[in-house]
């Protein structure tokens, strides 16, 4: 999933994108359970304003979007796709599954 931040009050993206991050470490301590997988910086030409782009694990789709609200973050969902990295892993998983050798019962 990817959720767009944008200027939100007096706080600027970067103090945001910081406390975003923070809280994904302080929820999860192991680096696989983590919400977050990376960032990007950008520009709307349309809305003439900056962004900065979360792309969110799908285990972490609900608890960002709780975090954003309960904190009145300006954001919006621009995709719900699941990251490559983790689509990978799905068809790995799928692979793995179907080409054991089937069980017999008698």
């Amino acid at each position: 999933m990817i959720v767009r931040l944008y200027q939100t009050g007096n706080l600027d993206l970067e103090t945001v994108g910081d406390m975003l991050w923070r809280a994904d470490r302080q929820a999860n301590f192991h680096p696989e359970n983590r919400w977050l997988d990376s960032n990007t910086y950008g520009t709307d030409e349309k809305k003439e304003c900056t962004y900065r782009e979360f792309f969110v694990r799908w285990i972490g789709r609900e608890p960002i979007i709780m975090w954003l609200v309960s904190n009145q973050i300006l954001f919006e969902v621009t995709s719900y796709a699941i990251l490559p990295h983790e689509e990978e892993a799905i068809q790995h998983s799928y692979i793995k599954e179907h080409t054991d050798t089937p069980s017999q019962i008698n």
